[in-house]
């Protein structure tokens, strides 16, 4: 996140004051130094140093704009260049503007301690900041016009995020963005969207990260706004990833690779993680070592970026079958593991643990890593979620304060009128509830589907089982818990790659689906292993079903490129309830007998748990 873009190319057409007699500037005229100040403030988000240097101009030429001027220097060093010189400037506005002959400018010393503050953050005082910004919002005699209200909270979104409260900062930068919209300049609105894309991104809502970073590419390149061109690219690349999209992602990559005249200069050199990300997408495992191996990532140390790089070279490392290496850098880095780490790179460096793990034979830790990866998936499915529900209320109340604005100025309409437009907005605020809630349960189903197969997932079938257990005790019915484990699809996955198992596995996703009831809860348990709760059907029932379901599965045939997938099959086990357990944890360990029995027996088999509930301790 960025509180400034990188400077463009100098604006043409600034004038500069000209010079007196005994060679110091003349201040400009009332007019003059207006429509100069209104230019720097257009620019400073923009092109700061075009900003700066109008700044540094009426700063030298004296008289009434000199504060300002001051202003705009301290912003720009304050945001990008040195701190000291920025500070420096910051003091000279400070007295300008409590020297006015008019009295103190109220609105110049707000703006001082909004530059203020930002100085606080950059040399790391994020609380002092953050305190120095409540104080400013506690005054009650400072009008904000729309830049100064984009500047204040924006500044506080970044300081939000930096403090680690990024659910504050999605807020504080919305409002940010209505206040860009606003102003009718580019600059904010380029800032306000890139931020956002970027704050949505951290939260996993991928979704609003896609449009958002999207739009910002489209604008920055339509405005020739370099940083945020590769910003918003860079981080296309890791949602396209996070998204499945792995084709976008490589083509993005491509996009940089082949526009630099649209990046900052040495731009590509300074990201390469990213760049690798793409080529990695593509199965281009030569480019992504050449960029994880280069010099860039020296710099890297111990500090940020080091978990996204060491789940990049471990991806890399099992592709070329180093499960031992890939293992023991993953296991070196945990070991260096820091606060700021984004729970994203976790999740993908346990991931890839788990496929090391899993590779060298040593179940026992793939199972750990793999637990701790969907454990942090979970969580950022939830971040995602409130982060999109978010989004939306903030949507509808931006909405809800227009609305209340144009009726403020139409107050003088009639009482029937203002009548009728009350019912309006009560309708319009009626189905924008509804649509939150839609919403809402749209982001917990979510929440709920595994993403590869579209079936329910295990935090599914632990909420639904008991229920579903309940109803049948109470009816005296029969409800058959059935684990099925695909045969061979390690050696299918080693042999024909993962994108070969990720086809099988929704190729049988799909059948469940269309094979089994629509009453039966088909879940993805994890891995090749699925569960099916079958309700009203005896293990006879069950056990027939299945067969049919393991002649289709074999059935089928498949390919991947230009070669031909070979049969499939699955072996299952099916528990009774309650005959053979009480509890869904009983059921599914019971289940697992009757499926280890059938791998026992050569596979391709549905076996029915032979022991009864009381003789298995």
């Amino acid at each position: 996140m960025a509180e400034l873009q990188t400077p463009a190319a100098p604006a043409a057409g600034e004038h500069t004051p000209a010079p007196a007699a005994d060679g110091h500037a003349v201040a400009p005229a009332d007019g003059e130094a207006a429509a100069l100040l209104g230019r720097a403030w257009e620019l400073c988000y923009l092109d700061p140093m075009a900003a700066r240097a109008i700044g540094a101009r009426l700063a030298a030429a004296g008289g009434a704009a000199a504060a300002s001027g001051w202003l705009h220097v301290a912003l720009v060093d304050l945001r990008l260049g040195p701190v000291d010189t920025g500070l420096d400037a910051l003091a000279r506005a400070r007295a300008g503007f409590s020297a006015d002959p008019h009295g103190p400018d109220r609105r110049g010393l707000a703006l001082c301690d909004e530059a203020q503050a930002i100085a606080l953050r950059r040399t790391g005082d994020y609380e002092g900041a953050a305190y120095l910004q409540a104080q400013i919002d506690a005054r009650d005699d400072v009008q904000r016009d729309a830049m100064h209200a984009f500047l204040a909270a924006n500044s506080r979104g970044i300081t939000a995020t930096l403090r680690g409260d990024q659910h504050t900062a999605l807020r504080l930068l919305y409002a940010a963005a209505d206040a860009a919209g606003r102003t009718g300049w580019l600059g904010p609105r380029l800032t306000a969207l890139s931020n956002l894309g970027d704050t949505h991104m951290c939260l996993s809502n991928w979704e609003d990260a896609r449009r958002l970073s999207e739009q910002a590419l489209a604008l920055a390149r339509a405005a020739g706004a370099p940083q945020v061109v590769l910003t918003a690219a860079l981080n296309l690349i890791v949602i396209h990833h996070a998204e499945g999209h792995f084709p976008q992602a490589r083509a993005m990559t491509e996009f940089l690779l082949t526009h630099p005249e649209l990046l900052p200069p040495g731009a590509l050199q300074r990201n390469p993680l990213q760049l690798a990300l793409g080529h990695l997408c593509a199965g281009e495992i030569d480019d992504a070592l050449r960029y994880l191996d280069g010099d860039a990532v020296v710099d890297l140390g111990d500090g940020d970026g080091m978990t996204f790089w060491a789940w990049l070279k471990a991806r890399c490392l099992l592709a070329r079958h180093d499960a031992a290496g890939a293992r023991a850098l993953g296991e070196r880095i945990l070991a260096q593991r820091r606060p700021s780490d984004q729970p994203n790179d976790m999740m993908a460096l346990y991931g890839a643990l788990a496929d090391a793990c899993e590779q060298a034979g040593d179940a026992v830790a793939a199972l750990s890593y793999l637990r701790r990866s969907h454990a942090l998936y979970e969580e950022l499915m939830g971040r995602g979620a409130r982060a999109r529900y978010i989004a939306l209320e903030v949507s509808h109340e931006l909405a809800q304060a227009k609305r209340e604005r144009d009726l403020a100025v139409d107050s003088r309409r009639t009482a029937e009128d203002d009548r009728q437009r009350l019912a309006e907005l009560n309708v319009a605020l009626q189905a924008q509830i509804a649509e939150t809630e839609r919403l809402h349960g749209r982001l917990r189903e979510q929440a709920l589907r595994d993403p590869l197969t579209g079936l329910h997932n295990r935090r599914y079938l632990f909420e639904i089982a008991p229920g579903l257990m309940e109803l049948t005790r109470r009816q005296a019915g029969l409800l058959c818990v059935v684990l099925i484990d695909l045969d061979h699809f390690k050696l299918l996955n080693d042999t024909y790659g993962h994108h070969a198992g990720d086809l099988v596995l929704q190729r049988f996703a799909a059948l469940l689906t269309q094979m089994l009831r629509r009453s039966d809860v088909v879940c993805r348990h994890g891995g090749e292993e699925f569960v099916a709760l079958m309700p009203d059907i005896d293990a006879e029932g069950a056990q027939a079903m299945l067969r049919r379901l393991l002649d289709a599965f074999q059935a089928q045939q498949a390919e991947v490129g230009r070669r031909r997938l070979p049969s499939c099959s699955f072996s299952a086990g099916i528990a009774v309830f309650p005959r053979h357990g009480s509890t869904l944890e009983q059921l599914l360990s019971r289940a697992d007998r009757g499926l280890y029995a059938a791998k026992h027996r050569g596979r391709a088999r549905i076996e029915v748990v032979q022991t009864g509930f009381g003789a298995l301790g």
